[in-house]
């Protein structure tokens, strides 16, 4: 297994495990603040994917929805699992699109290009995380819905995960280029690449 395998493995593992703790932290808060913010579970996949691009990122959502999932409904209903909890994190696919031009404004220090490809994969994840969750699935399940698309705390929920996962890995983009870029990043040249190295 070479180093740039085993950068990938460790932090999927990482992404998954946060991933986790989030999931059962966002419970609480929704207990207390209106709406539903599971979809900050999305943080460390979102994180993953704008570092190596969708593949892992889909793979270690998916898991990671299984995970709770499982945790929360037991091991009876396979589908209810796989579309309530899996199928929405799936979204953190949409991230990984912006991979590449987020490393690359990154590294050219292009931070305005930067910062909106890091809030325009953050958005379209959430949007679809939250659309699947709230609209796609219970429609498939033939159940109601938790928040309604049409009601507020959906709304106030959506904004509120975006601008909390956009703004922290805004922070980590700019106060650590190397959060964002692995040493051996598929994205950037040998030659960007050492240059980010030697700052």
């Amino acid at each position: 297994m070479n180093q740039r395998t085993r950068s990938m493995l460790l932090d999927s593992l990482y992404a998954i495990v946060l991933g986790l703790i989030l999931a059962v932290a966002a419970q609480y808060v929704s207990s207390f603040i209106p709406g539903d913010y599971s979809g900050l579970a999305m943080l460390p996949l979102i994180w993953l994917a704008l570092r190596y691009g969708s593949p892992l990122a889909i793979i270690s959502a998916l898991l990671t929805g299984l995970i709770v999932g499982f945790t929360r409904q037991g091991f009876t209903d396979w589908l209810s699992v796989l579309l309530e909890e899996a199928l929405p994190l799936l979204s953190v696919g949409f991230a990984g699109l912006f991979a590449k031009y987020t490393q690359k404004t990154l590294n050219n220090r292009r931070y305005s290009s930067t910062y909106l490809n890091i809030f325009t994969g953050a958005l379209l994840s959430t949007a679809s995380y939250m659309f699947i969750k709230f609209w796609l699935t219970p429609l498939a399940l033939d159940e109601i819905s938790l928040l309604q698309i049409n009601g507020w705390e959906f709304w106030l929920s959506l904004v509120v995960v975006w601008l909390i996962i956009g703004l922290v890995i805004l922070i980590m983009a700019r106060s650590n280029p190397k959060l964002i870029i692995p040493k051996r990043t598929k994205y950037l040249s040998r030659k960007e690449t050492s240059s980010l190295l030697n700052d």
